[in-house]
């Protein structure tokens, strides 16, 4: 049972990088500029996770990084998701700002977790959810998927921002959960660099 609740993660993530990005081979000369590069690292549960999109790479291939920015009113929402698929093993990783004015975010600011508590003291969706998704193409045992929303840890602190160009550098780490509240996932090391939004 436990295997098949993880599924649901895993195809939502899928879900969302289908409909909200698409593949795009820019870029293929030998830039050495490394501004153009967008990449999420991080360590999760002691495993390297790694994706970049920097135009047609054969060892990225399969990688991609995409950043969405949604402005509803006086909020906003930030979506920035590494997809790193290396030998059968596809691994989502997906971090979510939550905040009121877009216009006054700044490197420095930070963010925490979405917690029952703040949104029981009506501070709504202010703060950053982050989800972790895990899975063999191939079948194998070794799968997880866990969400920081409600029940978690989550850490983000914006380094670099570059309104012009719309482009956002941050680090992070969390701990998610998965449907049964259990330990799902430990993220560390987290960093985010040249996110397009």
């Amino acid at each position: 049972m436990k295997k098949q609740q993880n599924y649901h993660y895993l195809l939502f993530t899928l879900l969302a990088i289908l409909v909200s990005s698409c593949i795009v081979i820019d870029d293929l000369d030998d830039d050495d500029d490394d501004t153009k590069v967008e990449s999420i690292t991080a360590t999760i549960n002691g495993s390297k996770f790694s994706a970049t999109k920097d135009g047609f790479s054969l060892s990225d291939l399969g990688d991609d990084v995409d950043g969405d920015l949604d402005i509803d009113g006086d909020t906003y929402e930030l979506g920035i998701t590494g997809v790193d698929l290396k030998n059968g093993i596809f691994t989502s990783l997906t971090i979510i700002l939550y905040g009121e004015d877009f216009s006054s975010l700044n490197v420095g600011d930070e963010f925490g977790a979405i917690t029952e508590e703040s949104l029981s003291n009506g501070f709504g969706f202010i703060g950053a959810v982050g989800t972790v998704a895990s899975g063999s193409l191939i079948g194998s045992e070794d799968e997880l998927g866990g969400t920081t929303l409600v029940k978690g840890t989550m850490n983000v602190k914006i380094t670099k921002m570059d309104r012009e160009n719309e482009l956002i550098s941050g680090t992070f780490s969390f701990v998610a959960f998965d449907g049964d509240d259990e330990l799902a996932a430990t993220v560390t090391d987290g960093e985010f660099k040249n996110v397009e939004w």
